[in-house]
């Protein structure tokens, strides 16, 4: 029944709230959070960016083409404009609801795709998973980015199961919407689009082409509806036809010269690969493994300093490691349902490919690993299931590869905090008068950055 199913969702989304509110309060209550207001920084970018938009600068005009995607700034802007640009506290709290109720989309999509139980648990996975409760309590456009890819998936789910323009409308507005959140939503568009002749077939088993193409055409359209206004905006006040925004060439750059690194970045000094290079594929398969390791690349803030600094964050939560293991279990036990679960494949694997073509660092594939907890979850029912069946041949086996994986993706024991952590928050607290702990994590920093000078000057 449909108020039976909208109070477990309002349950989901509670335990997910209660969870993130509980790490926001504490970890504001630390140097560390002041992290979001660390010169160049991404997070200093974007808070300066929403207070201008909050003190009336709607259109940032002579400031060019949007350099980065627009929707959060303009979201945070909002919740600045009433909570009072200073109330960071505040605007953490909004995103805790944010991501609260990603959980309960998280539920909403598993139990119309596979079953109640398996939704349930997948909604209860996304509200304990670790990155998720950390990256509440940071101003980048993550928890909104895992929201939009939980609310596109479910919107395509609810249009590909009873199609109509308006549905399909509505689906494409909303992943328009992603993609000013995170362009890489624009590699999702295609991928979904291509699914359609898998999923709208008729009883005989061929496609409805004359549905496929309302569909197309109203998704495209819902698409464009939300996308023209950062184009208009783009042409009108930056002076030039962009997309979304214009980062991406140069972002491309970073993550592709000859010097680059595969995970987090170093600005590179070399020049970029061609494409035809066998170096450039070679970097490519590289980052494509990488990004299932266990280890979480920081970028801007460190989620293990975080741990390390926040008692609720330390509590034991759902790790990547552990994820991805049941994960393929669940792909392959749901392998039955591939064509209603198309869209799923296509889009996830869209958005893989997006990030691999970059450079892998955790809040990039944080709105993956989300949406896959619906796998996660179908492969521990699985598992429950065999063995309350006493199938004990499929459970030793699904256990034996879920262990299996879980050591080759597991990070191990580190340290995963590293001296420009240490000097990060030494600066954070030398700024706030905490001298005596500020020389610590200056000298924890200095002593695996020995040629660095300036660090070494400032800590004397």
């Amino acid at each position: 029944p449909r108020r039976e199913v909208l109070a477990r969702a309002l349950l989901v989304g509670f335990l997910a709230f209660l969870i993130r509110v509980a790490f926001v309060l504490d970890f504001a209550a630390r140097p560390l959070f002041d992290v979001n207001q660390v010169p160049g920084t991404d997070m200093e970018f974007l808070v300066g960016w929403a207070r201008r938009i909050a003190g009336g600068d709607f259109l940032g005009r002579g400031s060019g083409p949007f350099w980065w995607a627009p929707l959060f700034p303009y979201t945070l802007g909002a919740l600045l404009a009433v909570l009072g640009k200073g109330n960071l506290v505040g605007a953490a709290v909004a995103q805790a609801i944010l991501g609260a109720l990603t959980c309960s989309l998280v539920y909403l999509l598993g139990r119309r795709l596979l079953d109640e139980t398996s939704g349930l648990l997948a909604g209860l996975m996304a509200a304990a998973y670790g990155p998720a409760i950390f990256y509440t309590a940071v101003f980048l456009s993550t928890t909104v980015e895992v929201f939009l890819v939980v609310a596109t998936l479910l919107a395509v789910t609810d249009a590909s199961f009873r199609p109509t323009a308006r549905r399909w409308l509505r689906a494409g507005v909303v992943v328009g919407l992603g993609c000013l959140a995170r362009p890489n939503f624009l590699a999702g568009l295609p991928a979904l689009v291509a699914m359609l002749p898998f999923q709208m077939r008729d009883e005989d088993g061929r496609p409805e082409w004359s549905a496929i193409r309302r569909a197309t055409l109203a998704f495209i359209l819902g698409a464009a509806l939300a996308i023209i206004p950062a184009t208009a905006r783009n042409w009108a006040v930056g002076g030039r036809a962009v997309l979304v925004s214009a980062a991406g060439p140069e972002t491309f750059r970073i993550g592709n010269s000859y010097d680059s690194t595969p995970m987090n970045f170093v600005y590179p000094k070399k020049t970029r690969m061609p494409f035809t290079s066998a170096a450039f594929w070679r970097h490519q398969g590289r980052k494509a493994i990488l990004f299932w390791g266990g280890f979480e690349p920081p970028q801007n803030v460190n989620y293990y300093l975080a741990r390390e600094v926040s008692p609720v964050l330390r509590l034991p939560w759902l790790a990547f490691w552990l994820v991805v293991p049941l994960a393929a279990i669940g792909v392959w036990t749901t392998r039955r349902q591939a064509r209603s679960l198309a869209h799923i494949y296509a889009f996830l694997g869209a958005y893989y490919i997006s990030v691999v073509a970059f450079f892998v660092i955790a809040r990039w594939r944080l709105p993956l690993v989300i949406p896959l907890l619906i796998f996660t979850a179908a492969g521990l029912v699985s598992l429950f299931r065999w063995i309350a069946a006493q199938q004990w041949g499929q459970a030793t086996a699904a256990v034996a590869a879920v262990v299996g994986l879980a050591l080759i993706i597991h990070p191990g024991p580190g340290p995963f905090v590293f001296a420009a952590d240490h000097g990060q928050l030494g600066y954070i607290l030398a700024n706030r008068g905490a001298y005596a702990e500020a020389a610590r994590h200056l000298a924890q920093a200095a002593a695996g950055l020995p040629g660095n000078g300036s660090l070494h000057r400032d800590l004397g």
